[in-house]
């Protein structure tokens, strides 16, 4: 880890602590662009990564792009999928952005590979291989949007909690040790491969929500992250866990 941002919760709602640590994240990345030359960034989905995009500043960065690390969840709550974080971000940047023109997980393997063959969608996921720095949210399968998207039915529930998944990330599930499992569904997925984000030379987590400490946790033991900003009763919770 190269650093950790913790982010004082005290007295705070469960929405005030989300926007909380989106304020921190975006004041984060913003400084973080400041001083380093970066070309593309890539973002991943998700409601803490919504809140980061709504709090960050107006700037001109119009040397960068924005790349989608993930296909989209359907047509609800578009408002937190990969592309329109990274249209929304771009606006605040006065910069252009990708579109990963897919949705993260398909019917079969065989669509999934169809899809990744066609060049408008096997381009922006060689974008994605290419970035300089990755915002990550990081997923609980059993509580998270994925579940409440519909993507996820109780029998995939159940075949998950039995192989042991305790997270995802760009909807790709991996264990306790953050090793992506042998499932179909992580086989039918359209997004960035996580061996893949290890390469990426600045991997920024962003993390709320107790409910993801065991993700967490199996992230940090496998090295994906570069950064951590979470909320203060996550980490703590995350210091408790053996």
């Amino acid at each position: 880890m190269k650093d950790a941002i913790v982010v004082s919760t005290v007295g705070l709602t469960p929405d005030m602590v989300k926007k909380a640590v989106g304020q921190a994240s975006a004041y984060y990345l913003s400084k973080y662009l400041k001083k380093r030359n970066v070309s593309q960034l890539g973002i991943s989905w998700g409601s803490t990564l919504a809140e980061l995009v709504k709090e960050y500043p107006f700037e001109r960065k119009e040397q960068m792009n924005i790349v989608p690390l993930v296909g989209g969840m359907g047509t609800q709550q578009v408002e937190i999928h990969a592309n329109q974080l990274a249209y929304e971000l771009a606006k605040k940047m006065s910069c252009t952005c990708s579109y990963l023109y897919a949705p993260a997980i398909v019917e079969t393997k065989e669509l999934k590979e169809r899809l990744v063959s066609m060049k408008e969608i096997s381009s922006v996921l060689d974008e994605g291989k290419k970035v300089d720095v990755a915002l990550i949210g990081l997923g609980n399968p059993y509580k998270g949007s994925m579940q409440k998207l519909g993507y996820l039915k109780d029998n995939d529930l159940k075949q998950l909690r039995k192989i042991g998944v305790v997270g995802d990330i760009g909807s790709r599930f991996f264990d306790e040790s953050g090793v992506v499992v042998s499932h179909p569904l992580n086989d039918k997925v359209i997004a960035l491969p996580l061996e893949q984000l290890k390469k990426v030379k600045e991997v920024i987590g962003v993390v709320e929500g107790t409910h993801k400490v065991e993700s967490t946790k199996a992230a940090l033991k496998a090295n994906y992250l570069d950064v951590i900003i979470i909320d203060e009763q996550t980490a703590l919770a995350l210091l408790e866990v053996k």
